[in-house]
């Protein structure tokens, strides 16, 4: 018995069996502004499950909107849904963390995101922000060895942008504006790059955010658009912002919604009709789509993104919800001291 024991220790499986004798790190969401670092005992996977070792959860709009409306999420409850890390054979994997029924006729086609039994690891269940995850097989990714971690902290917003891209259709000749500057407008500037678009104007409060829509591809950055474009994307979600967004959207435009800082909008609605202005919204990503995305975030920097630890999370996260953007991306490193 010793031998055995003695030889699993030797192997690459070491941390992972250790984990289930000892007890993790993970920063815990007990209620709405409550975020608590505890040690909990480490998942354990079921049948069709794998223990993931946490090397990166990205932070974004989930989360911050996530620490002061939990909503949707079962409390006490771990967030972080752009998750990657490391499998026992030491893979380097992307979890996507879309789930549904798999049957219906949506996730049969590909749109698991409109399926009525929807789910996503990090929001209906726990996820990145903690050392160790259990997520279903069939949703790791491998992504490649020559993509730094910090490049992977943008394969889950990428992914989004590129359904709204998608979704938008955008035609040779067409301008672009993009209102916000944050992952989602950040791919979508990498998207509309890729695409040869010759307008692409983006707008951000943050002087370091727009600077690297610069250096990503855009062709006008500035705190604030004026004039009119064939197709706008709206990556907030705030009341003043979408309807910045539809005014910026020119008669028979398109106007693409992927924000959810605020539930409703108010809008002058005869304007809509009178200029004819098509209103889309553009929900998370399709697993090709986030497989499309580990390509995209090739073009991006490692120094755009900011590592920090469990103790930094909620000062951040604060600071978004005062809409202190100044941070381009945050990664939580939850393995590093």
């Amino acid at each position: 018995m010793l031998w055995v024991l003695q030889s699993i220790l030797n192997s690459g499986l070491t941390k992972f069996v250790n984990s289930w004798w000892i007890l993790l790190k993970a920063l815990v969401l007990e209620s709405a502004n409550t975020l608590v670092l505890k040690e909990i005992p480490s998942p354990k996977p079921k049948i069709g499950e794998v223990l993931i070792s946490v090397e990166l959860a990205s932070i974004g709009g989930s989360e911050y909107m996530g620490l002061a409306n939990p909503g949707i999420r079962p409390l006490p409850h771990i967030m972080g849904h752009g998750i990657i890390g490391l499998t026992a054979e030491n893979t380097k994997v992307a979890v996507y963390p879309l789930l549904g029924c798999a049957n219906c006729e949506y996730c049969q086609s590909g749109l698991s995101q409109l399926c009525q039994d929807w789910s996503l690891i990090g929001v209906h269940s726990d996820g990145g922000f903690a050392q160790n995850v259990v997520v279903p097989q069939e949703n790791l990714v491998n992504i490649p060895t020559s993509l730094s971690w910090e490049q992977t902290a943008f394969i889950e917003p990428f992914a989004n942008s590129i359904n709204a891209w998608e979704l938008a259709h955008v035609e040779s000749g067409q301008s672009v504006a993009i209102v916000g500057a944050g992952g989602l407008g950040l791919g979508l500037v990498a998207c509309a790059k890729l695409s040869n678009t010759k307008t692409i104007a983006v707008t951000d409060l943050s002087t370091t955010r727009r600077n690297v829509a610069s250096q990503l591809g855009a062709t006008k950055v500035a705190s604030e658009l004026d004039g009119q474009f064939d197709i706008v994307f709206e990556t907030y979600g705030s009341k003043d912002s979408r309807n910045q967004a539809i005014d910026l959207t020119k008669k028979g435009g398109k106007c693409i919604f992927m924000g959810f800082a605020s539930k409703n909008l108010e809008v002058n609605i005869s304007e809509v009709i009178r200029h004819q202005k098509h209103l889309l919204g553009s929900f998370v990503y399709s697993l090709s789509q986030f497989q499309e995305a580990i390509k995209l975030v090739e073009l991006c920097s490692s120094e755009w993104v900011t590592n920090i630890m469990f103790s930094e999370v909620k000062p951040l996260l604060e600071n978004y919800l005062k809409n202190d953007f100044s941070t381009v991306k945050a990664a939580l490193r939850p393995n590093h001291a």
